[in-house]
C-alpha cells in the first residue's frame, strides 16, 4: 500500500513538471517592443529556480563533453547551488545588434567599437550582436534605451527555466544545463567547436583551430536567431554562444559578504563564438574588468514590467 502511494506521489510530481514544461514550450509568451530601439522583449514570468552547479553535475558534464579534468577549476565559482526567486521581467529576445548600437552611437555620439573603424564592417552584419563593447558601454546603451543589464540571477533563470516548487525544496531539477536541454551538441549554437567541425576538448586543439582562422574574418558572430533549436525555455535566443553577455552584477562568490570595489570584475554569461562546451553552459560565469573591450563580448537588456 505504501509503495503504491509513493508511486502515486512520484507520478503526480512528474505530471506537474510536465505541465510546467509544456507551458514553457507552448509558445504562449507575452512580448512587446521597446519603442526606443525596436527590440523585441519577452516577458519572463516570476518563478523559482536552482542557481549554480554541484560538483557531481560538473563531473557528469565533463564526462559528456570529453573536456580535460584540469578545466574543472573554471567551474568552481558556480557553487554552491542555491534556490533563487525571480520577479517577472522583460528580456530582449535577441542580443543587442550592430544596427541598434549604431543608432545609439549616432544619437548620443558615444564611442563606437574599435573594430568598426577603417572598414565597412557592418555590411552584412547589421543584425549580428554588437561586440567589443565594455560594461560601461553596455550600461550607457541600456540607459539610453530605458532599460538595464540583467542580473546574473535573471540571466540564468531566463536561460535554464524554472524549477518546480517541490523539486526545488528537494534540491532537484535545477533547470537545463544548456538553454536547449542537458546534452551537449555543438551544432545547436555558435561556438568554437561548431566552426572547427569537431568538439574541441583541450587547449591544444582549441589553439590549433584559433590560430588557423583568418583573423580578418573575426568576430565570427552570426545573425541573431540563427539557431532556433537552442532557444531557452522562455523563448530567448542565443543565450549559448555567439557573444558573451554582460550582467549588471559584480562577480563575487555566491555566499561572499565582501563589498565590491572598482577593481572587482563584472559578470558575463553565455559564452561566445570562440568558446567550447564548458563556457556555453547556463551556469557558467566568467568575469572581466568593466572597461574591458574584446571581440567576444556583447550584451542584451532587460526591463521591469
Amino acid at each position: 500500500m505504501f509503495r503504491i502511494q509513493r508511486l502515486a506521489v512520484v507520478s503526480l510530481l512528474l505530471s506537474m513538471v510536465a505541465v510546467v514544461g509544456a507551458a514553457e514550450k507552448s509558445g504562449a509568451v507575452k512580448t512587446t517592443k521597446n519603442p526606443k530601439d525596436g527590440a523585441e522583449m519577452v516577458l519572463i514570468p516570476a518563478g523559482q529556480f536552482l542557481m549554480g552547479t554541484t560538483t557531481g553535475e560538473v563531473d557528469t558534464q565533463f564526462v559528456d563533453t570529453g573536456l580535460p579534468v584540469d578545466w574543472k577549476k573554471h567551474a568552481e565559482d558556480e557553487a554552491p547551488r542555491h534556490p533563487r526567486e525571480v520577479k517577472a521581467f522583460y528580456l530582449y529576445k535577441y542580443e543587442v545588434t550592430n544596427a541598434q548600437y549604431r543608432a545609439f552611437t549616432a544619437a548620443t555620439k558615444h564611442r563606437t567599437p574599435p573594430h568598426w573603424k577603417g572598414a565597412d564592417f557592418l555590411k552584412g552584419r547589421a543584425d549580428h550582436p554588437v561586440v567589443e563593447v565594455s560594461w560601461d558601454d553596455a550600461s550607457a546603451y541600456c540607459r539610453w534605451a530605458g532599460t538595464q543589464l540583467p542580473t546574473e540571477a535573471q540571466w540564468e533563470y531566463a536561460a535554464r527555466g524554472k524549477s518546480h516548487r517541490r523539486l526545488l525544496v528537494l534540491g532537484r531539477k535545477p533547470g537545463r544545463v544548456y538553454p536547449w536541454g542537458n546534452k551537449w551538441d555543438r551544432k545547436l549554437s555558435n561556438n568554437a567547436s561548431l566552426h572547427a567541425g569537431k568538439d574541441l576538448v583541450n587547449a591544444e586543439t582549441w589553439n590549433v583551430w584559433y590560430k588557423g582562422k583568418q583573423k580578418a574574418n573575426y568576430p565570427l558572430t552570426t545573425r541573431g536567431g540563427s539557431f532556433p533549436r537552442s532557444i531557452s525555455p522562455f523563448g530567448i535566443h542565443d543565450m549559448a554562444g555567439n557573444a558573451w553577455e554582460w550582467c549588471r552584477d559584480h562577480q563575487l562568490e555566491y555566499q561572499s559578504k565582501a563589498k565590491p570595489t572598482k577593481s572587482t570584475l563584472r559578470a558575463r554569461r553565455g559564452g561566445s563564438w570562440a568558446n567550447v562546451a564548458l563556457h556555453i553552459r547556463s551556469a557558467d560565469r566568467q568575469g572581466a574588468p568593466q572597461d574591458n573591450l574584446n571581440i567576444y563580448t556583447g550584451f542584451r537588456c532587460m526591463k521591469m514590467p
